[in-house]
């Protein structure tokens, strides 16, 4: 079955992880570098964000695959307007 050339999170334990963090690869490669992201908080299983700037009008969930670099396998939330949290392993 093809995926659909979207960006997935919180993909970790599916069956087709791979193929769903080489699209989210792709597209991170295309939209990285189009907002300011500033890197604020990290714990143990997550790390927190604060978008600057995003005169491109990315969506939540593109602004969330750049905090992420790209991996956004354990998901993302919305803290604030301006502010991500990436979880991690």
């Amino acid at each position: 079955m093809k995926l659909e050339n979207r960006i997935y999170s919180g993909y970790a334990y599916s069956h087709d992880v791979i193929e769903k963090g080489k699209i989210n690869r792709k597209i991170y490669d295309r939209i990285k570098g189009k907002a300011e992201i500033e890197y604020s908080i990290i714990h143990s299983s997550r790390s927190v964000y604060n978008i600057i700037s995003n005169p491109e009008h990315l969506t939540n969930i593109e602004l969330a695959l750049i905090c992420a670099n790209g991996n956004l396998c354990f998901g993302y939330s919305m803290r604030a307007i301006n502010q991500i949290e990436i979880y991690r392993n």
